[in-house]
C-alpha cells in the first residue's frame, strides 16, 4: 500500500454566522438599545461620542452610556463599548441588557468564564430570558461541550423560536455529534427565520455531505454562494461535494476560487487519487509543481507516491 501525504485543506468547514444582535434584545425582555440622538435635557456635563458629539458626562444615567455602548459598537470600537457597558453598570449593577451585551463582548474575545458570569447574573433574575440562556450554550459551544451547548441552546429555543443563531449552533453541536438529521431539522429552522443567512446554507451543506447525500448538500453550497457566502472554506467544501458527484471539472472551478491554481491542483490531485484515478492524479501534481515551487515538497511527494501506485 501506498501511504498518500494528506496536504492543502481537504476537510469540511462550518460557519459560525455570529453577529452581535444587539437590536434583538427587546425579544427576550433584555432590552434593545435605544436610538441616539438627544441624551437628556437635564443641563448635565458632556462627553464626546466617536462622531465628535457631546452627550452626557460622569453624572449620565446608566441608559445614557448603555447608548454611548451602543454607538462605539456600530463604529466597530469594541474597547470603548465595552468601557461605556461596564460605567453604565456601575451605576445600574443589574441592567440586564448591558450584562448580555457585555457577556457577547466577552464571547467575542473567546473569555467564555467571564460572559458565562454575565449571562449568570440575568438567568438568575430571569431563568426564562431567552437570549441569556443562548449566550449561555454559546459560550459552552465555544468551549466544545456539546451536552451544555445542547441543554442551554434547547432551553432558549423553546422561549424563543426564532433564535436562527441559536439554531444554528445547535445544528453544529449535533453534527459534531454525528447526529446529521436533527442537525439538519436546526439549520432548515434557522433558515426559516433568516433566509438571506449564506453560513447557514453553507452549515446545511455540511450535514448533507456528511450525510452522503451529495445533491442536495450542492444545492446547499450553491444557495450559500448565492447569498454572499463567498469565502474559501464554502468554495472547497463546494468542491469536495462536487468531486464525490464526477463533476470533477467544476469541482477544480470551485478550488481556483478557494485558493491559487497551484493549491486547487494540488487538492485535486489528491481527490483523484481517492477516487483510483491515478493518471489523472498524477499530471495534476505535475501541474501543482510547474505553477509553484512552493508545492514542489508536497506535490512531489504525493506525485511520486502516485507513480509508485500506478506501477502496482
Amino acid at each position: 500500500m501506498v501511504r498518500i501525504e494528506k496536504t492543502a485543506l481537504i476537510a469540511l468547514f462550518f460557519c459560525l454566522a455570529t453577529v452581535i444582535l444587539l437590536s434583538g434584545c427587546a425579544t427576550t425582555n433584555v432590552g434593545a438599545p435605544s436610538k441616539a440622538g438627544n441624551y437628556g435635557s437635564r443641563g448635565e456635563r458632556k462627553l464626546i461620542t466617536p462622531d465628535g458629539k457631546k452627550v452626557d458626562e460622569t453624572v449620565g444615567t446608566a441608559e445614557e452610556y448603555e447608548r454611548l455602548g451602543d454607538i462605539n459598537l456600530t463604529k466597530g470600537d469594541i474597547t470603548t463599548a465595552f468601557i461605556n457597558y461596564t460605567k453604565a453598570l456601575q451605576k445600574e449593577p443589574e441592567r440586564p441588557s448591558v450584562l448580555y451585551k457585555t457577556g457577547r463582548l466577552f464571547l467575542l474575545k473567546g473569555m467564555t468564564n467571564e460572559a458565562r458570569g454575565e449571562f449568570e447574573k440575568i438567568i438568575k433574575k430571569d431563568p426564562k430570558n431567552a437570549l441569556a440562556l443562548e449566550g449561555m450554550g454559546r459560550a459552552y459551544f465555544l468551549d466544545n461541550d456539546n451536552e451544555k451547548t445542547n441543554e442551554y441552546l434547547k432551553k432558549a429555543v423553546a422561549l424563543n423560536e426564532r433564535l436562527w443563531e441559536a439554531h444554528n449552533l445547535l445544528g453544529i453541536a449535533y453534527d459534531r455529534q454525528r447526529k446529521f438529521s436533527l442537525a439538519i431539522e436546526h439549520y432548515k429552522k434557522a433558515i426559516s427565520i433568516k433566509p438571506d443567512a449564506g453560513a447557514v446554507y453553507n452549515n446545511l451543506g455540511v450535514s448533507y455531505y456528511m450525510n452522503g447525500e451529495y445533491d442536495k448538500a450542492k444545492d446547499a453550497f450553491t444557495s450559500a454562494i448565492a447569498k454572499g457566502e463567498e469565502g474559501s472554506r464554502v468554495y472547497n467544501n463546494f468542491a469536495l461535494t462536487l468531486s464525490k458527484l464526477g463533476e470533477y471539472r467544476m469541482a477544480h472551478e470551485a478550488f481556483n476560487r478557494a485558493g491559487s491554481e497551484a493549491t486547487a491542483e494540488n487538492n485535486m490531485g489528491y481527490l483523484y487519487l481517492l477516487d483510483g484515478k491515478n493518471k489523472e492524479a498524477a499530471l495534476a501534481f505535475e501541474k501543482a509543481i510547474e505553477l509553484s515551487p512552493a508545492f514542489y515538497g508536497k506535490a512531489h511527494d504525493n506525485l511520486r507516491a502516485t507513480k509508485e501506485a500506478l506501477q502496482e
